[in-house]
């Protein structure tokens, strides 16, 4: 019964719709990417015993998090000398940033 609510509101819910929708598409970038990264033996992890295959998949996954940081803090870089030869200053304060 509860799964035929959900399926009801999500059909009749244009905004559920569209953050279940993008919610999935950036799942489903993430693991392409994950994939991608993967290295050794093609990303196939051959080993039988779930202990390795969990180690192998969390380390993929944070081997995937830290160039998705990097690539962050590569364009947030960029951005920051952009703005900086535009004559501004180079330290922004975003709107939900507190200062201690």
């Amino acid at each position: 019964m509860i799964r035929t609510v959900q399926l009801l509101r999500y059909l009749s819910d244009p905004a559920l719709r569209r953050r279940v929708t993008a919610a999935t598409n950036k799942t489903e970038a993430f693991n392409g990417f994950s994939q991608w990264i993967g290295f050794g033996n093609q990303g196939v992890i051959v080993d039988n015993d779930p202990v390795e295959q969990e180690k192998a998949m969390k380390c993929n996954a944070l081997l995937t998090n830290a160039v998705i940081f990097h690539n962050a803090l590569d364009i947030a870089g960029s951005c920051g000398s952009c703005w900086t030869r535009a004559g501004r200053s180079s330290r922004r304060t975003w709107p939900t940033s507190r200062h201690i």
